[in-house]
């Protein structure tokens, strides 16, 4: 394994984060993940099963934990803990990240960044049950048609669930925006930019 993953692995587990401090344990979520973009496809896999995923569910335990003993969060906070809980693997969790976000929109309703969690966690949550997301959020990867590179697509989607007026409620593109990017990142064979792609529209 390279040894910047090893450096990086260490760091999380060793560190002694405060019982409260939500935020700082969301910043090591999105770090994470945000590291693992700039990785090579060779290395992905393996990036995402010794240190990703390991480190998700230590967060996700913290969380857990001070969600028993903290009241009273923020708004952002609220946000903080529904996020790693939105990075789970049981359908509780994500049940628990659809509730942290209508909480922390309840608290701060310009919370966009929240009003676009709730939903994608229930997308998160429909799935798990086996059913189909009804708002867009949830990406796949698979080969293209033509066999040349790795797209991204909208796993078990009904496109016809929601409106488009309740997507922008959650700060998710229209239904005409949504496919016009998924056309367009199927052009595109850096994974990094049809993520990019996705996530701004350009």
């Amino acid at each position: 394994m390279n040894i910047k993953w090893i450096l990086f692995a260490s760091a999380f587990f060793i560190a002694q984060v405060n019982a409260s401090d939500l935020i700082k344990l969301y910043e090591e979520d999105q770090a994470v993940r945000a590291h693992l973009r700039t990785l090579p496809n060779s290395e992905v896999k393996e990036y995402i099963t010794e240190i990703m995923l390991p480190g998700d569910k230590a967060r996700l335990s913290q969380i857990e934990r001070i969600l028993e003993t903290v009241e009273n969060l923020s708004s952002q906070e609220y946000f903080a803990a529904a996020m790693i809980m939105q990075h789970g693997s049981e359908l509780s969790h994500y049940k628990k990240a659809m509730e942290l976000s209508q909480t922390s929109v309840s608290l701060d309703p310009s919370n966009t960044n929240a009003s676009w969690l709730s939903c994608a966690a229930e997308d998160r949550y429909l799935l798990k049950l086996g059913k189909p997301q009804i708002w867009g959020t949830q990406l796949k990867r698979k080969m293209n048609s033509a066999g040349t590179h790795n797209i991204y697509y909208l796993e078990n989607f009904d496109k016809d669930a929601r409106p488009d007026e309740q997507r922008k409620v959650c700060g998710i593109p229209v239904l005409s925006e949504i496919e016009s990017r998924l056309e367009k990142m199927a052009n595109l064979k850096n994974r990094n930019k049809q993520y990019s792609l996705w996530k701004t529209g350009t």
